[in-house]
């Protein structure tokens, strides 16, 4: 979402995703630490809209998490910052961060698996399409199986690469910043609760009583591994503006 605080010297969040549940997430967190009049968020399409170029997003090709969030937010970073009509719309604002996640489920019985591979663990071997969500979670449990519940433990994991760049136009300084967050549980034996996306349905908290998918979004963003994550950059990003 395109905002207008770019004449009042606002921070603008580019975030490297699609994803319409992720670009909530990073919404409110980062709201958390500035004003709504000072902050601006946007996706993968917004920048393109800007620059009237369309963004074809990077293989992911990293072997962590941390490599493919990095490969996410340099991509769009060096894309957003080749166009000069970007540029002229980003000069506005005090600050620009480029930020990226990746994360997945890491189940121990399964050596980790999914892992990186989470969001395409039901896809055709060697694509890189992502698969449905319904998809992936019955490729799990269908692995999960045989599995008793005392080893069915399991973790989503996230990590945060984000370049924020700042100074006179066209923003010369920039500065890197990296974190990660998890969220330990049980992976359930059926799917409980509508609301999330991805794995969420399955990874079983037992200090709640409930899976992920079971947790209003308040309370989601404040354990998830990815609201953890966010709010460790967010931290790090406002004190770097602050500094300005």
């Amino acid at each position: 979402m395109i905002g207008a605080c770019s004449e009042k010297g606002g921070i603008l969040i580019a975030a490297a995703t699609g994803n319409a549940h992720k670009l909530g997430e990073f919404r409110a967190i980062f709201s958390a630490f500035l004003p709504e009049d000072a902050l601006t968020v946007m996706s993968q399409k917004d920048v393109s809209a800007i620059t009237g170029q369309k963004y074809i997003a990077p293989e992911e090709s990293g072997s962590t998490f941390g490599e493919n969030a990095y490969i996410k937010a340099s991509s769009l970073d060096n894309f957003i910052f080749a166009s000069d009509a970007f540029r002229s719309f980003a000069s506005g604002f005090k600050a620009v961060c480029v930020i990226a996640d990746d994360s997945g489920l890491c189940v121990d019985a399964l050596g980790g698996a999914p892992g990186i591979y989470s969001a395409r663990y039901a896809s055709e071997p060697g694509s890189f399409e992502d698969a449905d969500d319904l998809k992936n979670v019955e490729k799990l449990l269908k692995n999960m199986t045989d599995v008793p519940d005392d080893r069915r433990t399991g973790r989503f994991e996230c990590h945060i690469s984000a370049l924020v760049r700042f100074g006179k136009a066209p923003l010369y300084s920039e500065v890197r910043i990296e974190t990660s967050g998890d969220l330990k549980g049980y992976i359930a034996r059926e799917m409980s609760g509508s609301g999330g996306f991805g794995y969420d349905p399955v990874l079983y908290l037992p200090e709640f009583g409930k899976t992920t998918a079971m947790l209003d979004p308040e309370e989601k963003n404040r354990i998830s591994h990815r609201g953890r994550a966010l709010r460790k950059a967010a931290e790090l990003i406002y004190d770097c503006v602050a500094k300005l």
